[in-house]
């Protein structure tokens, strides 16, 4: 797992339930039950704000509010459209959503209040000391993706079932687009279900039946109230899309998750697709080797993956932590002042230090160089002379190569006029006679040859402008010769055709 610089805590992850204080330990790729009160210290802690303790809402700001007074602006302008009561402190979180309107920008804002924290998670504090990342449900989805779990590209919508509270949100292409607190949590699914059945069914007996028979059972009477049930459910949560995909411009909910607290709930899929024509995929992701040994609340699995993104990348936009654990000293204005008076101090101790230090290292080295000098000045006078003698030497050798190279110029120019008088000649002979042949056999005749520049030039003449084409394609088709041809000229009172050849020597 990778971690930052910040060594404020170990690798060791504790996820948090604020509702029922369950907790589990994840470290080394295994997930165990934690006990809060004997937790390691150093490990990182995270726990979740349930939905429905989140306002939410979207506002638009005019862009011409500079980014240093847009927390104000918020806060003002969500007071006055909520009509929120002023007395009551509330910890604002915001982002900003795509927008076309050029005039303003679109922002969720989101609400908490304060006093809600303190009393929700101050039991956890009081065992564990800090709680470094609190975050509403919706939010830890995020993670899924930073992870690669889920492919970023497309609109998802999330329906999770908590024990107290139950929550769909939806993201798109990756990012939080809405999300919004349902009326339904498992036990006020049990409460409705007991209703319609006419006789009382315990909680955890309920739970089982909707995990292992579930939706398909082969009680009549419970299915009869359990159809009756999901299918309230579905159409409400069916209204909800609708609502969304309105508001938000949605075209097209590409996948649906669905999951709860309890784990899978059989045969729910088939609800997913008959009320909102959606095929459902499990919300229910594995990270560890033991994760198979039972199963975990997917809320801890998103809270372990949502801290590791932290530590990763810390950003506190979306942290409602009230008790997070003081920065390390050295970045504390305290830890930075007692940095300023340590090294105020060292220095006015090492500057003298310093000047006795370097005095008696510059001595040392001025010692040693002018020994090392007087030794070079000794091996310079040798040096120096016998450069003098072999410089001597020299001028008699360049003397004699002086010499002997006009006699080697004088030879070699002798030799290279030889071998010109005698291969380059016959070379010559032999080209025209190869040339005179190719003309007789297409009846060209040549009127004059000049020899200029390692070229010949041939006049040709013929009766025919085809055979003189003939004689050209027939010297190229040779490859020996450089060939270059002039326009193909017409004596109209000697009714001929005339051309000039010039046929340059590759190999001379």
């Amino acid at each position: 797992m990778a971690m930052t610089g910040d060594k404020r805590y170990n690798s060791e992850i504790i996820s948090i339930d604020s509702n029922s204080l369950v907790s589990y330990v994840y470290a080394k790729n295994e997930i165990k039950l934690n006990k809060l009160e004997k937790s390691n210290k150093d490990a990182f802690f995270i726990s979740y704000l349930q939905t429905r303790d989140v306002i939410s809402t979207v506002i638009d700001v005019s862009r011409n509010i500079p980014d240093s007074d847009l927390k104000d602006a918020i806060e003002i302008k969500v007071y006055d459209e909520l009509a929120l009561d002023s007395s009551i402190a509330y910890t604002i979180s915001y982002l900003e959503t795509e927008s076309k309107d050029v005039k303003n920008r679109t922002f969720n804002v989101f609400l908490i209040d304060s006093s809600l924290v303190a009393s929700k998670f101050n039991p956890i504090r009081e065992k564990t000391r800090y709680i470094d990342y609190i975050t509403p449900t919706p939010f830890l989805l995020k993670s899924l993706y930073h992870k690669n779990f889920i492919d970023a590209d497309g609109t998802h919508c999330f329906v999770y079932f908590q024990k107290s509270d139950a929550f769909l949100a939806i993201y798109k292409n990756g990012e939080y687009l809405y999300s919004k607190s349902l009326h339904y949590s498992l036990k006020e699914i049990n409460e409705k279900f007991c209703e319609l059945l006419g006789e009382r069914v315990d909680e955890d007996d309920f739970y089982k039946l909707l995990t292992n028979e579930g939706l398909r059972t082969s009680n009549g009477h419970f299915q009869q109230s359990l159809m009756q049930l999901f299918g309230e459910i579905f159409l409400y949560i069916s209204d909800v899309l609708v609502f969304t995909k309105r508001t938000y411009n949605i075209d097209i909910i590409d996948k649906i998750y669905l999951g709860s607290e309890v784990g899978p709930l059989s045969g729910i899929e088939e609800y997913s697709k008959s009320y909102l024509g959606l095929e459902s995929f499990e919300l229910n992701f594995s990270i560890a080797i033991n994760s198979k040994e039972w199963y975990i609340d997917q809320v801890h699995i998103l809270m372990m993956l949502a801290a590791q993104c932290y530590m990763e990348n810390p950003d506190d936009t979306l942290n409602f932590s009230i008790y997070q654990r003081p920065p390390a000293l050295k970045d504390r204005p305290a830890g930075k002042l007692l940095g300023i008076v340590a090294a105020s101090i060292l220095i006015g101790f090492a500057y003298p230090a310093y000047q006795f230090a370097y005095h008696s290292i510059l001595s040392l080295k001025a010692a040693k160089q002018t020994s090392e000098y007087t030794t070079l000045l000794q091996k310079t006078s040798v040096i120096r002379q016998e450069l003098g003698r072999l410089k001597t030497e020299k001028e008699k050798v360049d003397t004699l190569v002086q010499g002997e190279t006009s006699k080697f110029e004088f030879r070699k120019k002798l030799l290279n006029e030889i071998y010109s008088k005698k291969i380059s000649y016959p070379m010559k002979a032999l080209i025209l006679v190869e040339i005179f042949k190719l003309s007789n056999q297409n009846e060209c005749k040549v009127e004059s040859i000049e020899f200029k520049n390692n070229t010949f030039n041939f006049y040709i003449r013929n009766n025919s402008e085809k055979k003189i084409t003939e004689f050209i394609k027939d010297l190229t088709a040779l490859k020996k010769y450089h060939i270059n041809t002039e326009k193909i000229s017409q004596n109209d009172e000697l009714r001929v055709y005339t051309s000039k050849i010039s046929i340059g020597l590759s190999h001379e």
